[in-house]
């Protein structure tokens, strides 16, 4: 089974590199752009980790966790 990884990235060239490095290992990486973006999905799927980014648009990644308590 797929590990599922919230990947918030705002930066196109690098979110689309990891994003496809994470695929070649297996996983499943869900891009985000945004902040906003990203909170949404944490109430559409559960993830099994999280790599953020903390400067972007909206909601930086620092902030993120506290909103989706």
């Amino acid at each position: 089974m797929k590990s599922d990884i919230l990947l918030l990235e705002d930066d196109i060239l690098l979110g689309e590199s990891l994003q496809d490095l994470l695929e070649e290992e297996g996983y499943s990486p869900h891009l985000c752009r945004n902040g906003q973006e990203a909170l949404d999905a944490t109430y559409k799927h559960r993830f099994s980790l999280y790599l953020l980014d903390i400067n972007v648009p909206l909601i930086d990644g620092r902030r993120l966790p506290e909103k989706t308590i």
